[in-house]
């Protein structure tokens, strides 16, 4: 009830009948839902990848190059030559 005035069950709430809409409707048994769809799906995959691959291997690529010249100075600073190098400066 609104306003104490019945509008009608959900979905019949008292509107004038819709007209001049028009549906189409496909039996499940004459469709397709997955045709093609593994298909696709490698090469839209793939042309997805390759489209984006600049924008990951260039941070990826700067990433391990600083995370390799980390390792590799921290190896020496703790290596005889770094430690005579810096001198009692730690």
């Amino acid at each position: 009830m609104a306003g104490g005035k019945w509008m009608g069950w959900w979905g019949h709430l008292g509107a004038p009948k819709q007209r001049g809409i028009v549906t189409y409707v496909l039996s499940p048994y004459e469709q397709r839902a997955f045709a093609g769809a593994l298909h696709q799906a490698v090469f839209n995959t793939f042309r997805r990848v390759t489209g984006q691959a600049f924008y990951i291997s260039i941070p990826f690529g700067a990433a391990y190059g600083i995370y390799s010249w980390g390792k590799e100075n921290h190896q020496w600073r703790l290596s005889k030559a770094g430690h005579a190098a810096h001198g009692d400066d730690h």
